[in-house]
């Protein structure tokens, strides 16, 4: 799925707003008694959510973007109280419209997950929420040949993405609302591209779900 120009200065209009904040926020906590600030002490965040995805299973121009649903399960190590490293697993599902075709298929469903990793940062730490954003590295796992595999047809034939293991990362935000001090909902939306095939996808993925804080920081 390839994006527009207008587009694109959305997207990076909408990062620098986001950076320009965290950064002017920092420099105001920098300034402020630590004494003010809640204390975010735990050593682990361990986070499990539903998940969906936006994203286009070929490089033909009749194959359609679709949506996929699944899931995401995380665990932040923090070494500090705004600094960690995030481990990330994801799994999407979905089903792919087939354009149309001499071999008789008119869909398949698909498969991708991916694994992350890389750092974590908490800017804003209130009583009641924390808000970041991370920038994480990794593979993703696509399989696009669930609908019609043993019958020696290959993605490629329906302008599909052949199964593979690409490279994939992810950039974004997340948002945490404290229920108490152990547990959190989270929400989290990212720019999740992948490079199957020889072009980058610029795939879209946001979850919900619940954070789980244990141990403490020393």
């Amino acid at each position: 799925m390839s994006l527009s120009i207008r587009s694109l200065r959305v997207l990076f209009a909408l990062s620098a707003c986001f950076f320009a904040y965290t950064s002017l926020h920092a420099q105001v906590q920098a300034t402020a008694p630590e004494s003010v600030l809640p204390q975010y002490e735990e050593r682990w965040d361990l986070y499990g959510g539903f998940s969906g995805a936006h994203f286009n299973p070929g490089s033909g121009r009749n194959v359609r973007a679709i949506w996929l649903k699944g899931w995401n399960g995380d665990a932040t190590a923090w070494l500090k109280q705004v600094v960690g490293l995030e481990f990330s697993v994801r799994g999407y599902y979905g089903t792919i419209i087939v354009p149309p075709n001499n071999l008789g298929i008119s869909q398949s469903n698909m498969s991708e997950h991916l694994f992350l990793v890389g750092p974590n940062f908490r800017m804003v730490r209130r009583d009641s929420y924390a808000a970041g954003f991370h920038l994480l590295m990794g593979a993703a796992n696509g399989s696009f040949d669930q609908g019609f595999k043993g019958t020696g047809v290959q993605p490629y034939q329906l302008t599909l993405y052949n199964n593979k293991v690409a490279y994939g990362m992810a950039v974004g935000g997340w948002l945490d609302y404290n229920l108490n001090p152990q547990w959190a909902v989270r929400v989290t939306t990212d720019w999740q591209p992948t490079h199957y095939g020889y072009s980058t996808q610029n795939e879209f993925a946001g979850t919900v779900g619940l954070v789980y804080k244990v141990g403490h920081l020393k």
